[in-house]
């Protein structure tokens, strides 16, 4: 739908301030004279609300008087201050009364006498309102008459509102400001809208509400209410915005022209340096010195100095400590529009060239010299790769988007296109952009990259944790297809290949094979293949069942430091083995365990394996009964974050959601329900049972068996029989199948999976009645075999 014409929007977040003007009204319509200094940057609704001042002095039948300065007037004798008493429909005083002395400034002082004796009068007989706007461009006379006259005739009912922008204007000016202040006027500074207030002045200007993306633009106008609405009046004009069912949507995110030819307009009243020094500023970045513009017109600092006060003043920029900036972002940007995007083009360039060399860093000229460099731009490759390096762990996307802009700069056989293609590939998948990665590694890196350093590039990949363990066995297995692949390498995807198998969970059989061929090859005596080889090992054990096998093999790793004392693959290892405790019943070993791996990951820095740690530890407690400690689990996954694409995170899902079902948490259990049926869509089999045992698990708790049933048999006869139990472990099932009855169950089964303390603080009420969900998922499944039958 598309909007309708322009809007008139209320004022908006100037409560307080509308309650001053309403406090000036009452005092004067009490007999008593008042002064109130409005100050505010320019387009922060001064004028607005002078306007706003005169319709309210309209409704209680006040006679009011406006007068506005001009910049061109500040030699101009009472310009502004007469045309506010003699000008308009109803003015104030009668001109007739006023003698013919002429506008001299040495007469000035008869003048006030004669206004002075006027506004008694008629304020005698009724009470007066003065409003004068923009007062920081009054000419001298005026500003000696506001402060000769207010304090004069303040035991008369006449009320002053003078608005100003801060800090501006000459010092006779600034001087009779502050004196009125110091004699008792009230003062209000009028600050940037909130973002409350935004919102509803967007809401008012679409009739609808704003989603977002609409807000966030709306945010780069700093609260200033006069751009804010020029900009949404912009976005309706230009048809940037839809309404849809009550919602305002952003069609696209750019300044409409209405923006930029307003400040064309606003550029072309000014001097031609000041414009000049304007538009080059623009390419500097939202703070920028003095000294980097001088550079970029090859000029003297000093020679800039009445260029920036003509900015100053007419509100494109300010100071911001020893630092200039513009006064919104959304200026900055209309200034940038306001010139031809080839000369703009050239600026930015040029501008990076004078930030990096006062030492900017390339993450801060990154984007700037992407969109602006030729092909073929030695600094422009460099910088970006390195911007691209620094952004790998912190934004692997934009990392890959630069890698990628600084190939298509780069010509072929250039020395740096295959660090390049290694960055991009990397930081695609790290970026979780795993289908284009796949295609650019497959493309990309066949192209450029020599076989052994693709192999090392897609090793790199096959050990990214952060990443479905699919995307690490394709990467291994793209590698092992490489012609001439160096056996070292050969033998180091293979032991990645097996351990990714493994946390595949289910593919056990295929990890086995490629375990043995690794095995066979040396991959034990290789220093870089037998960690995950032991790992794999480990791991097979754990998932046959056989925990002493696994513990065993988990220690000899530790103990005979296959893996780096101080790094990940060490404290992998301490968290397969805290699970292996846990499987033997050595509960107290297996917590204390995990208490030092957490310590240790705080300790090392490492982020994301502490959150697989709290989150297994937060399984280990609910698996021990303990709920309320279990509570950790608490808001670690969102629905509407990124997807769950690893066995461990999806283990945590499934003992987030039983932590929900014990609790009668029920937004809990609508979240994970949610984030469980989005994991059935995962490549990973591990992942989409942790899925399926999770809604199996949801469904019989509501009584709904069948679509229990259901959830199980949904992935075939051999899925159902690997259900996972919630702690992340896999476990074997019955093997009936889905069609057929088996022997009937009951709620009393053995071997609940939460094993339950009888002086356990959360031992309510709410366990009896899920004691169904305390089965094993053996017995669930057995359970729900006999009760329901396929359709």
């Amino acid at each position: 739908m598309a909007l309708a014409s322009a809007f008139n929007t209320a004022i908006r977040g100037r409560d307080a301030e509308l309650a001053a003007l309403g406090e000036q009204l009452a005092q004067v319509r009490s007999g008593s004279g008042s002064v109130l200094l409005i100050e505010g940057a320019a387009g922060m609704g001064k004028s607005r609300l002078i306007a706003e001042g005169v319709r309210m002095a309209e409704r209680l039948s006040l006679p009011a008087g406006i007068g506005a300065a001009e910049p061109s007037e500040s030699v101009a004798e009472l310009a502004p201050l007469l045309r506010a008493l003699f000008d308009g429909p109803q003015p104030l005083l009668d001109r007739a009364g006023l003698s013919s002395l002429d506008m001299a400034p040495e007469q000035r002082y008869w003048r006030l006498q004669e206004l002075e004796s006027q506004l008694e009068r008629a304020a005698m007989g009724s009470p007066l309102l003065i409003f004068l706007d923009d007062v920081q461009w009054v000419d001298s006379g005026s500003a000696a008459a506001v402060r000769v006259l207010a304090p004069r005739l303040a035991s008369f009912p006449i009320g002053w509102v003078l608005t100003m922008r801060p800090d501006q204007g000459p010092a006779h000016v600034r001087s009779a400001v502050e004196y009125l202040a110091a004699e008792g006027a009230e003062r209000l500074v009028l600050e940037p809208l909130q973002q409350a207030a935004v919102a509803q002045l967007a809401t008012d200007a679409m009739q609808a509400q704003p989603d977002e993306t609409l807000l966030r633009m709306a945010g780069e106008a700093g609260g200033n209410p006069f751009l804010l609405v020029e900009l949404l009046e912009g976005l309706r004009q230009e048809d940037l915005v839809r309404v849809d069912s009550g919602l305002a949507r952003l069609t696209a995110y750019k300044v409409p022209d209405r923006i930029s030819a307003s400040m064309r307009e606003r550029l072309d009243r000014m001097s031609e340096s000041a414009r000049r020094v304007a538009t080059v500023a623009g390419s500097l970045g939202r703070t920028l010195s003095a000294s980097d513009l001088a550079q970029m017109l090859g000029v003297p600092a000093a020679s800039l100095l009445r260029s920036v006060e003509e900015l100053i003043e007419a509100g494109i920029v300010r100071e911001r400590g020893e630092q200039l900036g513009f006064q919104h972002d959304l200026i900055r940007e209309a200034v940038r529009t306001a010139c031809a995007p080839s000369v703009r083009r050239a600026l930015d360039r040029q501008a990076a060239d004078v930030m990096l060399a006062r030492g900017a860093l390339p993450v801060e000229v990154a984007i700037q010299l992407a969109a602006s460099a030729e092909p073929g731009d030695e600094v422009a490759i460099t910088t970006l790769l390195a911007a691209a390096e620094a952004l790998a762990t912190t934004d692997p996307g934009a990392s890959a988007d630069l890698s990628r802009r600084a190939l298509e700069l780069a010509p072929e056989r250039h020395p740096l296109r295959g660090p390049l293609v290694v960055q991009a590939a990397m930081s695609l998948h790290a970026a979780g952009r795993i289908e284009e990665g796949k295609a650019f590694a497959d493309d990309a890196m066949r192209q450029v990259l020599p076989v052994a350093q693709e192999a090392e590039v897609r090793l790199g990949i096959a050990g990214m944790w952060l990443v479905s363990p699919d995307v690490r066995v394709h990467a291994s297995r793209e590698a092992l297809k490489l012609p001439g692949l160096a056996e070292r390498l050969r033998l180091a995807h293979l032991a990645k290949l097996a351990y990714n198998l493994v946390v595949a969970a289910g593919r056990t059989d295929e990890a086995q094979a490629v375990l043995s061929d690794a095995v066979a090859a040396g991959g034990r005596l290789d220093r870089v293949a037998r960690f995950p080889l032991a790992l794999s090992e480990g791991g097979l054990h754990y998932m046959d069942g056989d925990f002493t096998r696994a513990l065993e093999r988990f220690e000899t790793i530790l103990r005979d430091e296959f893996a780096d004392p101080h790094g990940l693959d060490e404290l992998l290892t301490r968290l397969w083995r805290s699970q292996a405790l846990l499987a033997l019943d050595r509960e107290d070993d297996a917590l204390h365990e995990l208490d030092g791996i957490i310590a240790e990951s705080l300790k090392r820095g490492f982020s994301w394996f502490l959150h697989v740690a709290e989150i297994t530890r937060g399984q280990m407690l609910l698996e021990l009964g303990r709920v309320e400690d279990a509570s950790v689990l608490n808001g670690r996954f969102d629905p509407h974050g990124p997807p769950v694409v690893t066995v461990m995170d999806a283990s945590g899902v499934v003992a987030l959601g039983r932590l929900a079902l014990h609790t009668g948490d029920d937004r809990e259990v609508r979240q994970t329900t949610e984030i469980a049926k989005a994991m059935l869509n995962e490549s990973t089999p591990g992942v989409r049972r942790h899925a399926a045992w999770l809604l199996s698990l949801q469904a019989t708790a509501e009584g709904d068996l069948r679509q229990a049933h259901q959830w199980l048999c949904a992935m075939g006869e051999s899925d159902r029989n690997m259900c996972v139990r919630g702690s992340g472990r896999t476990w074997p099932t019955s093997h009936r199948s889905c069609e057929s009855p088996s022997p009937p169950a009951t709620a009393s089964s053995p071997k609940a999976p939460l094993r339950m303390r009888t002086d356990a603080p959360n031992s309510v009420p709410a366990f009896r009645r899920l004691t169904r969900l305390l089965l094993t998922p053996r017995d669930c499944s057995t359970a729900i075999s006999t009760r329901c039958r396929r359709p």
